[in-house]
């Protein structure tokens, strides 16, 4: 009852990384529930062992230890993290801010007040900050945030609400971009930084959402009808193409660099997708192989664990600790990393 279903689930999770969704596009929504899929078989070859099934449970053993790698994708066993050397050691942060609650979805002036508060502490170097309103710097500042003790540099989405970059790093160039109009709706945010571990290029990113309305969450919840479940997985599968698309431009972009790179932001996809298995190619890794022991989700929703923001750090650079911070200042959680040179400056 578990082995055979969990089966079907992971490997259905293992060809939805793999296959593009402009090609197979019901495949997608099987990365979201991969997690579940390998407990479930876990499970069942733990009961199947214990029930001195063994040659049964044998094969479904075997798929676990092919898949143990995309599962560390999921689930950390906290086992990576290293102590944060005092010489170039650096931290990003990624949080998308949901305009600072600009709409009173949670609490208003006083989630702005204890976000100011919480951003006044952070020690991190580089902020990237998605969804971030355009008179953000002044709504931060009337909350009680300091932008000079220590001094930092905003970045900002021109006109409009979209990722910014915040830094107490030397900037050399930077520029804001849009994935071209047959590629969904994403925004990005590049910047060039003089960092302790020399220059890197630092993409803020907020790819395609799935745009769903109150509504649309409210029946995901409560059970949709037929028609509407039809429609929900349509709009879900056409948000997967955009951001598949997405993930091979900001995989060429990433290439062309000449400095080491630092993707940062909310990727509205989880490991186990298509679109993030892209941008996880050689050049990168995600931080979570340094993260705590967790799932480490980031979604604020009715479906805990979610993972979609996310930092992916050069492979020329050592990810010592990964953090994800519960904390309810949005409807995601923040996530930071600290990096280094790996070179010992003694």
């Amino acid at each position: 009852m578990l082995a055979l279903p969990g089966m079907v689930l992971v490997v259905l999770g293992e060809l939805a990384v793999r296959l593009s969704p402009s090609w197979f596009p019901w495949l997608s929504p099987f990365g979201l529930i991969y997690g579940v899929g390998w407990l479930m078989l876990a499970v069942g070859v733990v009961w199947r062992v214990v029930s001195f099934r063994w040659i049964r449970a044998a094969f479904p053993t075997l798929v676990l230890v092919a898949t143990w790698p995309s599962f560390m994708l999921v689930f950390s066993l906290g086992l990576g993290a290293s102590e944060i050397p005092d010489d170039d050691a650096w931290g990003v942060l990624s949080f998308n801010v949901r305009r600072l609650d600009e709409f009173n979805w949670l609490r208003g002036d006083a989630t702005r007040r204890d976000l100011a508060t919480w951003l006044d502490a952070r020690q991190e170097a580089v902020w990237c900050l998605q969804e971030f309103p355009k008179n953000g710097k002044s709504v931060l500042q009337n909350a009680g945030f300091s932008w000079s003790s220590p001094r930092r540099r905003l970045l900002q989405w021109p006109n409009e609400s979209g990722p910014s970059l915040v830094t107490s790093l030397p900037v050399v160039d930077w520029e804001t971009w849009m994935f071209p109009e047959d590629a969904g709706r994403g925004r990005v945010l590049q910047a060039d930084l003089r960092t302790p571990s020399g220059m890197v290029r630092v993409f803020n990113v907020h790819l395609q959402s799935l745009y769903f309305s109150h509504a649309d969450y409210a029946a995901v919840e409560d059970g949709p009808s037929r028609q509407e479940g039809l429609r929900l997985l349509s709009l879900m599968t056409q948000a997967s193409e955009a951001r598949a698309k997405q993930g091979h431009i900001l995989r060429k972009k990433m290439a062309q660099s000449p400095h080491p790179v630092v993707l940062a932001g909310d990727f509205n996809d989880t490991p186990m997708s298509y679109t993030v298995r892209q941008l996880r190619q050689e050049r990168v890794r995600d931080a979570f192989d340094a993260g705590t022991l967790g799932l480490g989700g980031t979604h604020i929703g009715k479906v805990p664990g979610i993972r979609i923001d996310g930092i992916l750090v050069d492979t020329s650079l050592v990810v010592h600790q990964q953090h994800t911070h519960v904390v309810v200042l949005s409807d995601h959680h923040p996530v930071s990393a600290w990096v280094s040179s790996g070179v010992d400056l003694d």
